[in-house]
């Protein structure tokens, strides 16, 4: 790479090539982590494991605190669609408190799934209250939390988990590209990657084409193309492998005549499938 002059421009900063250039690289660290959390290491090993942890309990009430004045204030002026988007926010803030650190990695334990839970309830409802255009702020941070949920989750809740984000990520690529096309913002090459990465994983193949095609239109030049493909062909090649996890465990489920549809193989995303601590709630 480095004897290409046209493949060094690649880290070439200048111009409206930085915020495509950046939001690749972002997500190619995305899929990493991405990969470790949902497909895991093999043989289920975990070379984090320290047992040291960090929670933040009294973020975490002062946000649960907030959270409750909020849901009185929303029972007397259901009106106020802005309140409930600050409660989805103070949900979402109190959840990321009550996640347990440990050296190299992070658990999503019952208290932090709760908080989640709540948010991504709000979240519906918010959704029907703006008429199906919600703050793109709010958007955002509920596509990440419903993905955080999905890690830790049983296959039906990884389905429903991560076809929640999608369509919560949906909102804000779409909304980026409006303003890329009407305002002349920053390219959301990086948010239909995010797009398209919450499509495959929740198995939607057709959405997630059409999203990375939305986000080759809008990457640039051939070199930025080639790294959205790069970035989303492992992608799919991870996606696909889940799937047929999913599969395997909903044909288990019925031969136990739905015994395990909770708990089908363990969880997507614990200690069985990729060497992390999940959450079997």
């Amino acid at each position: 790479m480095a004897e290409e002059p046209e493949n060094r421009m690649l880290f070439d900063l200048r111009g409206r090539r930085k915020r495509v250039i950046q939001v690749i690289y972002v997500m190619l660290a995305f899929i990493m982590a991405a990969s470790l959390l949902v497909i895991g290491l093999p043989g289920g090993l975990n070379p984090f494991n320290s047992g040291s942890s960090v929670v933040s309990q009294d973020a975490a009430d002062l946000s649960k605190e907030r959270a409750v004045k909020l849901e009185q204030k929303i029972a007397a002026q259901p009106e106020a669609v802005g309140l409930r988007a600050e409660l989805i926010r103070e949900r979402i803030l109190a959840g990321n408190s009550l996640v347990e650190v440990n050296d190299q990695q992070q658990v999503v334990g019952a208290e932090a799934t709760e908080q989640y839970q709540i948010a991504a309830e709000e979240w519906e409802q918010y959704v029907k209250e703006t008429g199906g255009k919600p703050d793109r702020g709010v958007a955002q941070l509920v596509a990440g939390t419903l993905f955080t949920l999905a890690q830790g989750s049983t296959v039906a809740q990884f389905e429903g988990n991560m076809r929640d984000a999608a369509r919560a990520q949906s909102f804000v690529a779409e909304d980026g590209l409006r303003e890329f096309e009407t305002e002349d913002g920053p390219p959301p090459t990086g948010l239909f990657v995010t797009l398209a990465t919450y499509e495959y994983y929740a198995q939607n193949f057709g959405a997630a084409e059409k999203a990375r095609q939305k986000a080759l239109k809008i990457a640039g030049d051939e070199a930025n193309r080639k790294e959205v493909n790069r970035t989303l062909d492992q992608i799919e090649e991870d996606a696909k492998k889940v799937g047929k996890q999913i599969e395997q465990a909903k044909k288990q489920a019925r031969k136990n005549k739905g015994q395990s549809v909770e708990q089908p193989f363990g969880n997507l995303g614990t200690q069985a499938t990729t060497g992390t601590t999940g959450v079997q709630p």
